[in-house]
């Protein structure tokens, strides 16, 4: 048997996510990866913009763990019926959500009889489920079974038994199939940073 390691909570308890806004449990998930891929950032719990959103209590902030935010029109020239917008884009959030999101921005202006159609959106994914799978595999990197984890950690007993309903063995296999599709997009930020190390691009230092 594996000798356990001591893992510290906001390593793989991500259960204060489970009723938080679906873009801060994608921009939790993104962060995590590239914390397996070496950024260097501290665990995404104890990062001062999760402790700020979810003080929110769930209520949108201008340009964190947001989407698309417009922040105003340009200064652009246009032609009739143009308009010129900036907008902030958070690119941890998936396309679906992107796009949903910038639905809804459409809505408001179909509303201001600028849109003459309303699309239909579809529904994000929600990334919980590969937010579980990392707490596996960090839990078995650590020496833990789902016996031991379930033994160990009682004070945390509903999120190790959401645990259950995942296969353990198949959890790190996804884990890194997920790894791999960040790596390699990361690789193509330095390529259009000209050679610049990824962390710079995503996290701004």
């Amino acid at each position: 048997m594996s000798k356990k390691k001591e893992l510290a909570s906001e390593e793989w308890d991500f259960s204060v996510l489970e009723k938080a806004p679906r873009t801060l449990v994608h921009r939790a998930m993104q962060w995590e990866l590239d914390r397996e891929l070496g950024s260097g950032k501290e665990p995404f719990l104890k990062s001062a913009e999760c402790r700020k959103a979810l003080a929110a209590g769930g209520k949108s902030q201008k340009g964190s763990a947001s989407g698309i935010v417009e922040l105003g029109k340009a200064s652009g020239k246009a032609m009739p019926f143009e308009e010129s917008h900036n907008f902030l884009i958070d690119w941890s959030q998936p396309r679906e959500e992107l796009i949903n999101q910038f639905g809804d921005w459409l809505d408001t202006q179909e509303k201001r009889g600028r849109l003459l159609r309303k699309p239909a959106l579809g529904k994000p994914r929600q990334p919980l489920t590969m937010l579980r799978k990392m707490s596996i595999v960090r839990l078995k990197a650590n020496g833990y079974s789902l016996r031991s984890a379930t033994a160990q950690f009682t004070d945390k007993k509903r999120f190790v038994e959401s645990l259950h309903k995942i296969n353990w063995t198949m959890a790190s296999r996804e884990v890194d199939n997920a790894l791999t599709s960040r790596r390699s997009n990361l690789k193509s930020i330095e390529r259009n940073m000209g050679g610049k190390n990824w962390k710079t691009g995503v996290y701004q230092g």
